[in-house]
């Protein structure tokens, strides 16, 4: 019994030496594009939440667009509101653009979007009186939904973005693509 542990011990020891000859001195670029991380946002699109009582926030169809050098991610959304007032239903439609910076979490391999702005927010048939509380809900409903949805997860069946997990070097943003840099 102690000479297999002995075994599995000296085997698992090679594999992780064996993993940092090879990753070492080595850097590898994986490169996501803006249409990877759209593909990625809509698979938890639409999302409806009510806010502050009376306001259904719905966001849906987003927009992505990469700015080179900035670090940021620029992009948008549709938005539908319901604002219910003296018991009548009000739906509204509108967009509105946003910016936020990106951050990695190694332990899911993950990219999250932080710090969402409101850059601009179009709603037809808004009251001007409303508009701070539908701002209000609309940053609480963007903060939320990019807090529990990554734009875009490493693959681990990849080589190249399994090892980002131990090795992320730097994440920058390249043309219309986010591009991370792996390496020990």
């Amino acid at each position: 019994m102690k000479s297999k542990l002995l075994i599995v011990a000296s085997s698992l020891l090679l594999t992780l030496i064996s993993a940092y000859v090879y990753f070492s001195g080595k850097e590898y670029t994986v490169r996501i594009p803006e249409s990877q991380i759209v593909a990625t946002m809509e698979q938890k699109l639409p999302l409806t939440k009510t806010y502050l009582f009376i306001i259904d926030v719905t966001l849906q169809n987003p927009r992505i667009e990469l700015i080179e050098g900035s670090g940021k991610i620029n992009g948008g959304m549709d938005v539908e509101l319901n604002i219910k007032l003296n018991d009548n239903p009000k739906p509204l439609g509108g967009s509105l653009d946003l910016s936020g910076g990106v951050t990695y979490v190694s332990e899911g391999g993950q990219f999250f979007l932080i710090d969402p702005v409101i850059e601009s927010l179009s709603v037809q048939g808004l009251a001007d009186n409303i508009t701070p509380k539908v701002s209000k809900a609309l940053e609480k409903a963007l903060n939320e939904y990019f807090s529990k949805n990554p734009i875009y997860t490493l693959k681990k069946a990849d080589l190249k973005q399994a090892a980002a997990y131990a090795v992320l070097k730097e994440v920058a943003v390249e043309g219309k693509e986010l591009v991370i840099y792996l390496g020990i």
